[in-house]
């Protein structure tokens, strides 16, 4: 198990830091079909880099909701499941709300952690989550001197009158035949049997803020950038193109231990990349840049179109799902808000920069405007 550290220090929760003695744990599962930690965490350099900055380091103004919770569990990059702590543990978290006698929130005070859900069909990732969430409740047991009993999850906390009417994580244990019981079971055996999580793998101390980037190739053209950043993703790699000197640059990952850089570059040379490391880094790719860039084809995106605006071409009128359009967005002038599917789909909205969306089409549909 490893655990990132990654306060959200601009949620309101971190912000009124309400003191804590630890009761028990609340397990929760997130209800949307997003395994990746970087929806909710801001730690670009060791979850990815969350293009809409809607994770939960932002005020509630920004959210729309007051929300936050100890930790969560996904996805970091290269799909390795990891813990990453948002939150304090000796500050009360918002997570199970109020039931009929009261909040676990609060009195008595709970840790609470997320599973990252996703299509809640892959048996592969539950088990990995699942197995990491048994590993963090140990090590959270010992370290806090929980009762294994007062583990519980939101579902039970609604029923036990302390948290809201939610029926997670059950709702996506079930698919594979696990309770919260047989949860409980396997926190008891791993305290039993001294289960190492009681000293997780954390990061190394960061060396003297020096980022270390693993740069796969620099190109004259964003095309050539923009190929090889997609045979990446396409590997399983969460890349990112950035230019410096006349350059566009394909990087992988910023650590701040250089150990954690040679690791990624060990496995990408594995893949058959070159690497190189540098503490280098550049301009975000959409940035005004004097580098020259290749004219895209009309019908061709990628992560460098979003912001720009298209409009449907002559006759299309249902969305990629096969939905049927609302009769003025055919004729209506869009913005790119993300980019899809290796440029297959766009989500497009009416607006370019407040986080509304109109839905989602096929790039195919699509002409510039």
């Amino acid at each position: 198990m490893q655990i990132i550290t990654a306060y959200a220090t601009k949620n309101d929760c971190y912000k009124k830091a309400q003191k804590m003695t630890t009761k028990g744990i609340v397990v929760h599962s997130t209800g949307a079909n997003n395994p990746n930690l970087k929806r909710y965490v801001d730690a670009p350099a060791e979850v990815g880099v969350n293009q809409y900055g809607n994770h939960w380091n932002n005020p509630a103004s920004v959210m729309g909701r007051s929300v936050c919770v100890h930790s969560f569990i996904g996805y970091a990059l290269n799909k390795e499941v990891k813990v990453a702590n948002i939150l304090p543990y000796d500050i009360c978290c918002w997570g199970v709300g109020s039931g009929s006698k009261g909040s676990y929130n609060y009195n008595p005070a709970y840790i609470q952690f997320e599973m990252c859900e996703d299509d809640c069909k892959n048996k592969e990732y539950f088990e990995a989550v699942y197995n990491v969430a048994v590993e963090y409740c140990v090590y959270l047991c010992k370290k806090f001197n929980i009762p294994v009993d007062n583990i519980v999850s939101h579902k039970e906390a609604h029923a036990l009158g302390y948290g809201s009417n939610h029926g997670d994580p059950d709702n996506w244990w079930r698919n594979f035949g696990r309770t919260m019981n047989d949860f409980r079971a396997a926190v008891k055996a791993g305290l039993a049997a001294g289960d190492s999580a009681e000293t997780p793998t954390e990061p190394a101390k960061p060396e003297a803020n020096v980022l270390y980037r693993v740069q796969t190739g620099a190109f004259k053209q964003k095309a050539n950038a923009d190929k090889l950043a997609a045979d990446l993703k396409a590997a399983g790699f969460d890349t990112y193109i950035v230019i410096a000197n006349d350059l566009y640059k394909v990087q992988v990952g910023a650590y701040s231990v250089k150990a954690n850089a040679d690791n990624m570059a060990a496995k990408l040379k594995a893949a058959g990349y070159d690497t190189y490391i540098t503490t280098n880094g550049g301009k975000a790719a959409g940035a005004a840049t004097t580098a020259p860039e290749a004219k895209p084809a009309a019908d061709v995106f990628t992560e460098a179109d979003v912001g720009k605006k298209v409009k449907c071409k002559p006759g299309v009128t249902k969305f990629s799902n096969g939905a049927k359009m609302a009769s003025w967005v055919p004729s209506t002038a869009l913005y790119i808000r993300a980019v899809e599917q290796g440029g297959k789909i766009l989500l497009v909205s009416t607006e370019k920069t407040k986080k509304v969306y109109t839905g989602r089409v096929n790039a195919s549909d699509m002409q510039r405007v």
